[in-house]
């Protein structure tokens, strides 16, 4: 084999590489950079995250789950956020719990996720002791910090459009490695 043939090879090899993790990151999964304390004290600024984007096509998120999504008041930024409430349901912040009601059945969310002394108010998208329906095709999500982030009590419910996936992995640092349930 000549040294040209090997040189193209080579950069054949590369080329073709970086095509398919492209295609990956675009459609399969992405790497995220934690930034901000809205999510404190179970992510933190600089934490490394994989995000999964495939399950959107398939099924929709559960209660409970983080996602990576684009806000409503800024295409251009990523935030991490944890889904709340999920599509068609009634939901109130009052007592600084969340309350949530469909199809009759009415309750609190208990977030063992949180500090026992959080508490969870209501913003100016969602004031405290109003009831708003989710819209089918949108989720109300919150940041585990509430006293300082910025999530559906102040821009409002998301579009499913807007969640970019939801975060299955933290490998860095690497003291902190493993799969988010």
């Amino acid at each position: 084999m000549s040294v040209k043939n090997i040189i193209l090879e080579f950069f054949e090899t590369i080329l073709v590489s970086l095509a398919i993790i492209l295609v990956l990151y675009a459609t399969v999964a992405s790497v995220e950079v934690v930034w901000g304390a809205s999510m404190e004290p179970n992510f933190h600024t600089g934490e490394r995250i994989l995000v999964e984007k495939l399950t959107k096509h398939f099924t929709g998120y559960e209660r409970g789950q983080v996602v990576v999504l684009t806000p409503p008041t800024d295409p251009n930024k990523h935030y991490l956020k944890r889904i709340i409430g999920l599509p068609g349901e009634i939901v109130k912040i009052l007592d600084c719990k969340v309350y949530i009601s469909k199809d009759g059945n009415k309750f609190y969310l208990n977030e063992n996720y949180l500090d026992p002394i959080d508490c969870t108010r209501g913003g100016d998208a969602l004031l405290d002791g109003r009831a708003l329906k989710i819209d089918e095709d949108s989720y109300m999500v919150l940041g585990d910090n509430r006293d300082v982030s910025v999530d559906s009590r102040v821009f409002g419910f998301v579009k499913e459009s807007r969640i970019i996936g939801k975060v299955i992995f933290r490998f860095w640092p690497v003291g902190k490695i493993g799969f988010i349930s």
